[in-house]
């Protein structure tokens, strides 16, 4: 641990354990860490802990006269501190582990509560502004406007340590150039293909359009979410930003301004022109996700575009497989939209300073990354960690191409972009509306959104 952390370690103990030199007497607590399994119900997420006291004998008669003496001494002990995280199953299990050489290190323990991730949001909501919530929660990038805007997590300070991280993973837990959390991974697209249907990979979309003609017997070409009946922005981005268009006015410095709706800009709308000559050629049928996935695993199909969650069932396939970036348009790489996960500090952490310390001293440390990599295969957003892993070659793709991307707009505005966008782009694929008119009508529905 470095030694001004370690001070600021020992001075926060220092405080607590002077603050239970004046308190009531309590039975000891566990030193061990505690993982709880189970998903965290209605109660604990209002904060309420499970304890298990200690066993008490029935008193005997000839120890009452040191019962002052008793409560004299034990008055003097020091009470363990604990830092509660929140965390789903699987990451759990690997910080577990580090819990328990910070705890040999510090004296701090650790307690574990375990729930599903998607969870994890609506229930900080409830238990932080109570004080029952964890110090420490994992998250994802997008939350993090709307926890900030409810108070709900605090900075996170990497100071000269930012260096360590991908650009755009530190983009994605920021706002007003502000960061909110310790990233960890980074989640994007690309594109798989059949190595078996294609001999040459392409690196543009002409190249693309080239490999599909002199295969008649396919049914579709590019596999891309957000046709038939079922709307999907986040797969159609990269067009919308391919002729520099996008959702939100965005600064790099800064983040996205919610209140600059872009959708309706010449560069959007020429991005959308771009999916809709695909379409038009035949080189983009509208398809849904499970479509798109049917038929590259039918092998009707040489080309899908979409995410990481797919190695794992691709990996256990019979197919002849490899993912690339996402083909140039006209010169450029579209863009595509990266999420991640973290971890954050809550607004309420009742020992913000040893969180922090934790984070900085036990988490971002590429023994800590690689476990939680192995874990759960995502591209890692600790640079050496990253470096450490390039051997796998789908996993390096995946990170090129989150390199190139944009973070996912953390900002409170995005919950009302995601409707009026999806349904206008899958007008756009089923050829009933044209690129201008679509994005126009998104914008309008936007705006009226966020103004009432």
């Amino acid at each position: 641990m470095k030694p001004n952390r370690m001070w600021l370690v020992l001075v926060a103990l220092t405080l607590v354990v002077a603050a239970c030199g004046r308190s009531e007497t309590t039975q000891p607590v566990d030193e061990s860490i505690t993982v709880v399994t189970e998903p965290l119900a209605d109660s604990d997420a209002a904060g309420s802990e499970t304890t298990v006291a200690a066993e008490s004998g029935t008193e005997d008669a000839e120890t009452t006269d040191t019962t002052e003496a008793q409560a004299a001494e034990t008055s003097e002990e020091e009470e363990t501190i604990e830092l509660v995280i929140w965390a789903d199953e699987t990451r759990a299990n690997v910080i577990q582990e580090i819990g328990t050489a910070f705890q040999e290190a510090t004296g701090v323990g650790v307690v574990i509560q375990t729930t599903e991730l998607s969870e994890i949001r609506s229930q900080i909501q409830v238990a932080a502004p109570a004080g029952e919530g964890p110090d420490i929660f994992v998250g994802s990038g997008e939350w993090t406007g709307e926890l900030v805007a409810n108070e709900l997590i605090a900075p996170v300070d990497l100071d000269s340590r930012a260096t360590e991280f991908e650009t755009v993973a530190l983009e994605m837990f920021s706002l007003d150039g502000t960061l909110f959390a310790l990233p960890y991974s980074t989640e994007t697209i690309a594109m798989y293909y059949n190595a078996d249907l294609v001999t040459d990979v392409p690196t543009t979309m002409d190249e693309v359009a080239l490999a599909c003609q002199e295969l008649p017997a396919i049914e579709n070409c590019i596999g891309l979410p957000g046709g038939g009946t079922v709307a999907d922005a986040f797969h159609n981005f990269p067009f919308i930003a391919s002729q520099g268009g996008g959702i939100f006015a965005y600064d790099r410095s800064t983040g996205y301004d919610g209140s600059t709706v872009q959708l309706d800009s010449s560069e959007t709308i020429a991005g959308v022109q771009t999916l809709a000559a695909l379409v038009d050629e035949g080189i983009v049928r509208s398809v849904d996700y499970e479509a798109a996935k049917a038929l590259f695993y039918e092998q009707k199909q040489p080309f899908w575009i979409t995410g990481p969650w797919e190695l794992g069932p691709l990996n256990d396939s019979d197919l002849n497989w490899g993912v690339t970036t996402i083909p140039r348009v006209d010169g450029t790489t579209p863009p595509p939209l990266v999420g991640g996960l973290g971890f954050f500090v809550s607004a309420h952490a009742e020992h913000a300073v040893i969180a922090e310390t934790f984070l900085l001293d036990y988490v971002a440390t590429q023994e800590t990354m690689q476990a939680l990599f192995e874990a759960d295969p995502r591209p890692p957003a600790h640079k050496p960690t990253l470096a450490a892993t390039s051997s796998d070659p789908a996993q390096a793709v995946f990170a090129a191409s989150a390199a190139t991307g944009l973070p996912r707009p953390n900002i409170p505005e995005m919950s009302s972009v995601w409707g009026p966008l999806g349904v206008n782009l899958l007008g756009v694929r089923n050829g009933e509306i044209s690129p201008a008119d679509a994005m126009t009508n998104a914008q309008e529905a936007i705006e009226t959104a966020l103004s009432g």
